[in-house]
Formats: structure tokens, C-alpha cells, sequence
């Protein structure tokens, strides 16, 4: 030690700290605790007086945050709906009428006991979005939760649609705060996060499926988001996040009761048809199966003995609820195949050369998706 303040020699002071912290710690544990108590019991005891503490405070940070951003679309939306009052005002009634005529996703028309897809926005005078009702069909406090994201999200694209292309929206949208990128980009994570917990514990499905009509008002709202600016990497990040929970569940859990697998592949076809998404789900996949494909072929190399034992039966069977939704994003695609997907097509396609013949003795459902598959990621029209 040295003299005169009896610290070690070649010791960080924040290691000195640290130490000097937990034994005043552990000492004031052992002066405070009662009488027949170990201080063993006793450090317990407070240990889980402090983890029940912080959770009550992170469900209160946790609302707070919910009533921040509550507060924040709000005033976007009273923003906006300013900016298209004067929009239509300089465009005159009629123009106004021809655009709010249209439903949000188009002439279909809403299914009987849904809320309309067109929100009550356009009054005579424009007058700001009034709360949204509580969804007749909730059934869950996560649906319920939704519906709010919902009908924000669904109010902002249809007043963009009126408003178009005005310097107000440009100003809103590049504000010093982040604007109407950062409330929008929030309010999309969230509603994405309850998309995947309602998966998660799926619900009885009624008329109205609050989850798929999240899943579209979240992909139009990603493709706003686009045609005004580049999306950030957190943003992307915490999309993909979501997504790949969604496709993980899919892949990886017990083979999904056929009206839950159904939903699900909905869910994921209507997210990843936003040209912000479509690129990521479709590597995913391709990646997934090429996966799925290493594993059986590597089964097959093992000998008939270690076949029943190894052999991954979910990841098999749900596999070709992965191969349905990538049929359906390569079909639809507008974007060539070749840019959207990069590696994970190269990948693939060295699964397909060399693994396909051989796996389909074997596996000849798997052998013909993939060939399928393959045949969409290089047709002369991609």
C-alpha cells in the first residue's frame, strides 16, 4: 500500500470506489437488518423490494412515454390537418371532394362491422381528428392498445393524401425535432410491437381483424415515411427487429393450427408488400430456408440412425409457410430480385445446384418449392 492513503499500488480509483461502495453496502445490510434474520435473508428480502420498485417505475416510465407520444401525434395531426385546410381551400371544394372520396387503400369497400378505413377527417371545415372510438372487437388489452397507433397512422396518410406535395407538410417533415418522421417512425414501432405480442397470443378471430388492419395502416405508413426521406438504421432496425420475430414464430414454433399459420402469413405478405420492408423479409426468408436446407441435407449425410433424432419436423413442415409468403413478395415485386436480395439469392442458389436432386428423393414437397422459388429469382423478367 502507499502511505498516507492505504491504496493499492496499480488500482483504478473507480476499482477503490467500487469496492469501497459494496462494503458499505454490505455493512449497512447487516446494521439494518431485524432481529432473526440472516443478512443473507435480509440482502433477499431488499433485493426483491428493489426489483418489484424499478418494474413498478418502468411501467410508469413506460406509460408516461405511451402518453408523450399520445401527445405528439396529436399535435402532428392538428399540424397537418392545417396544412390541408389551406391545401384544399387554394384547390377549391370540388378537388377536396374528389380526394376524400377515395377510401385510404383504395375503392374497396370496408366489411360490415369494421370502422371504416377512411377516417372522419373531412368536415366542411377540417377540423382535427377527434379521439379514436374504442374498437368495437378488441379483445385484448394489446388490441386495444393498437387501435390508437391505428387510427393516427390511418389519419396522417389519408390528410398527406389531400394535402400533397405543400411546403407546410415539406416543413413538417424536416423540422429541427425530427417532425413528423420521428412521430411517425415511433408510432409504427409500436404498432409493429403489439402486432407481434397479438401473434404471440393470438385472439378469436372476428369480422374485423384489428391485427391485419394494422399490419396495412403500418406498411402504407413505412411507405410514407420513405417517399419523404431516407429511413434511419434505428428505424430500420427496430422494423426488422419485429419482423423477424414474426417470421421466427412461424419457422420455429409447434406446427401452427392452419387458420393461425393462415393469419400469420397474411400479416407478413400485407408488411412486407412496403417497398421499406419487401427487401429485408424476402432475404430473411431466403436465408431461412437455405438454412432449413443445410440441416436436412446434412441429416442425409448422417446416416439412417441419426435421421429420426435429428430430423427438425417443425422447421420442415412450417417451412412452407415461408416458401408461400416469398412467392407472393416475388411475384409482386417491381423491384429487381438481384438488388433486393444480394447474398442470401447467391446462397440460395448454390443450395439450389447442388443440393436440389439430391433432397428430392428424400423431400420432394421441400425440392419443388425451392425449385420454384428459384425458377421467380431468375426469370429473364426480374
Amino acid at each position: 500500500m502507499t502511505s498516507g492513503d492505504g491504496c493499492l499500488k496499480g488500482v483504478s480509483p473507480v476499482w477503490q470506489f467500487g469496492t469501497k461502495a459494496q462494503v458499505a453496502v454490505a455493512v449497512a445490510i447487516i446494521k439494518s437488518k431485524p432481529a432473526g434474520m440472516s443478512g443473507r435473508e435480509h440482502a433477499k428480502a431488499l433485493g426483491c423490494r428493489l426489483r418489484s420498485q424499478d418494474e413498478s417505475w418502468r411501467g410508469k416510465a413506460q406509460e408516461l412515454q405511451q402518453e408523450v407520444l399520445r401527445l405528439r401525434q396529436e399535435l402532428l395531426i392538428t399540424k397537418v390537418t392545417a396544412v390541408t385546410r389551406n391545401a384544399t381551400e387554394t384547390a377549391g371544394p370540388d378537388a377536396a371532394e374528389e380526394d376524400t372520396s377515395q377510401d385510404l387503400f383504395g375503392p374497396s369497400q370496408p366489411q360490415p362491422d369494421c370502422d371504416s378505413e377512411t377516417p372522419e377527417l373531412f368536415q366542411e371545415d377540417l377540423q382535427p381528428a377527434a379521439p379514436p372510438p374504442e374498437p368495437p372487437t378488441a379483445s385484448s388489452h394489446h388490441e386495444r392498445a393498437m387501435h390508437p397507433h391505428v387510427h393516427f397512422l390511418q389519419s396522417l396518410c389519408a390528410l398527406h393524401r389531400v394535402a400533397g406535395d405543400q411546403r407546410g407538410l415539406e416543413a413538417l417533415w424536416f423540422s429541427p425535432d425530427g417532425g413528423a418522421g420521428t412521430v411517425l417512425a415511433d408510432s409504427v414501432c409500436q404498432l409493429l410491437h403489439l402486432v407481434v405480442v397479438a401473434c404471440g397470443d393470438p385472439p378469436a378471430l372476428g369480422p374485423c381483424d384489428l391485427v391485419l388492419r394494422a399490419c396495412q395502416v403500418a406498411a402504407r405508413a413505412m411507405d410514407l415515411f420513405c417517399s419523404q426521406r431516407l429511413p434511419s438504421a434505428e428505424f430500420m432496425r427496430r422494423v426488422e427487429g419485429s419482423l423477424r420475430e414474426m417470421m421466427a414464430m412461424l419457422l420455429h414454433n409447434q406446427p401452427c393450427r392452419l387458420q393461425t399459420a393462415e393469419k400469420l402469413m397474411e400479416y407478413l405478405v400485407t408488411l412486407g408488400s412496403s417497398n421499406m420492408s419487401k427487401s429485408f423479409v424476402i432475404r430473411h426468408i431466403l436465408s431461412q430456408i437455405s438454412a432449413v436446407a443445410d440441416e436436412l441435407w446434412h441429416i442425409l449425410q448422417g446416416g439412417e440412425s441419426s435421421r429420426l433424432d435429428q430430423f427438425p419436423v417443425d422447421r420442415y413442415h412450417n417451412s412452407c409457410h415461408l416458401f408461400w409468403i416469398l412467392e407472393q413478395l416475388l411475384q409482386n415485386s417491381e423491384v429487381p430480385c438481384r438488388v433486393e436480395t444480394g447474398s442470401e439469392q447467391t446462397g440460395f442458389l448454390r443450395h439450389l445446384e447442388q443440393h436440389l436432386f439430391l433432397l428430392s428423393d428424400e423431400f420432394p414437397l421441400f425440392s419443388i418449392y425451392m425449385w420454384r422459388i428459384g425458377s421467380l429469382l431468375t426469370s429473364s423478367g426480374r
